[in-house]
C-alpha cells in the first residue's frame, strides 16, 4: 500500500515537565514519520525547560511542512482533559494519542495506518518494548526492524493506552456520550481502564499489531512530587463508583498474574 493511500495523521501528546523525555519523543517523531500532518502538544503548565524546547520543535516541524500546535494550560489539568483538548483540535482522519515517554521507529505511522485499514479496525495499538533504552539510534532501529520483520503480520487482543491510533469515526463515537474520548473526572490513574471498558461496550474493534514497535519508558511520565496527593486512590475510587469493581484488584487474580508473567517471558524472548 503506497503512502498516498494511507490516512494522514494527527498526533496528540500531553506533556508535564520531563523535558528530556519530550525531546527524545519529538526527535523520533520528526525523524521517523511519513504520514503525520499535524502534531498537537498540550502542555500542562510545565515548570522545566519544556516551553522553550517546544518552540524549537515548532520551527523544525513547520520546516518539514507539518502543522505544530502547542496548547498551554495555566495549571496541570490532568491527562484525560489534556488529551481531550488536543483531540478537539485534531483535523486528520487518523488520530494518534501518545505519551511523551515513547520513542518511535521509522515509518511507524505508515505501519499503524496500514493495519488499521487492512484489518478494518477502529483502534490500533503498537507493540511496546520496555527494555533499557539504547542511546545508539541505529541499534534501536535494528531492534525494531528485527521484531517487526518477525511479527509484521500478527495481531493480538491486547489494550494499552501508551499509544493509540484511532479512526476519526471511533473518536466521534467515544466522545458522543462523555463529551470527550477520556472521562475527565480521572486525573491520571483509572482513565485508561475506563477507556478500555467504554471501547468494548461500544463494540469498537481494537488490536495490538506486531508490525509497529515502540519503545516505552515505563512510568516515565509520572513523578510523584509533581502529582496531586492520593491521585491513584482517587482514580480507583472513581472507577469503582462507575463500574462496580476495582481494576487493581482484578489485575491481581491468579489468571491476570499468570498472563503478565507469560507476557514478560515472551517479551524477553522477542516473541509477540
Amino acid at each position: 500500500m503506497s503512502s498516498e493511500r494511507l490516512l494522514p495523521v494527527s498526533v496528540v501528546i500531553p506533556v508535564f515537565n520531563q523535558v528530556e523525555l519530550t525531546r527524545r519523543c519529538l526527535t523520533s517523531l520528526l525523524a521517523h514519520s511519513q504520514t503525520v500532518k499535524q502534531v498537537i502538544i498540550v502542555d500542562n503548565a510545565s515548570q522545566d525547560g519544556t516551553p522553550s524546547v517546544l518552540q524549537d520543535f515548532e520551527k523544525s516541524f513547520r520546516g518539514h511542512g507539518i502543522e505544530f500546535q502547542v496548547i498551554t494550560n495555566p495549571t496541570n489539568i490532568g491527562f484525560g482533559r489534556a488529551m481531550n483538548q488536543g483531540i478537539r483540535n485534531a483535523t486528520e482522519r487518523f488520530v494518534v494519542l501518545a505519551n511523551n515517554d515513547t520513542w518511535l521507529m521509522p515509518k511507524w505511522d505508515q505501519a499503524l495506518g496500514k493495519v488499521l485499514q487492512e484489518q478494518k479496525l477502529d483502534i490500533v495499538i503498537p507493540y511496546f518494548d520496555e527494555s533499557p533504552f539504547i542511546a545508539d539510534e541505529w541499534a534501536m532501529i535494528r531492534r525494531a526492524e528485527k521484531f517487526t520483520r518477525r511479527h509484521h503480520n500478527r495481531l493480538r487482543c491486547h489494550f494499552s493506552a501508551i499509544l493509540l491510533g484511532f479512526s476519526a469515526e471511533a473518536i466521534r463515537q467515544l466522545a458522543f456520550d462523555h463529551g470527550g474520548v477520556f472521562d475527565e473526572r480521572f486525573f491520571v490513574t483509572g482513565e485508561d481502564n475506563d477507556l478500555k471498558v467504554r471501547i468494548e461496550q461500544a463494540g469498537l474493534r481494537y488490536a495490538q499489531t506486531g508490525a509497529c514497535w515502540v519503545w516505552h519508558r515505563s512510568q516515565g511520565t509520572r513523578k510523584q512530587s509533581d502529582l496531586p496527593k492520593d491521585y491513584e486512590l482517587e482514580g480507583r475510587r472513581l472507577f469503582h463508583e462507575k463500574w462496580g469493581y476495582d481494576p487493581i484488584l482484578s489485575e491481581h487474580t491468579f489468571w491476570a498474574k499468570h498472563l503478565r508473567r507469560w507476557r514478560k517471558i515472551k517479551d524477553r524472548l522477542g516473541w509477540f
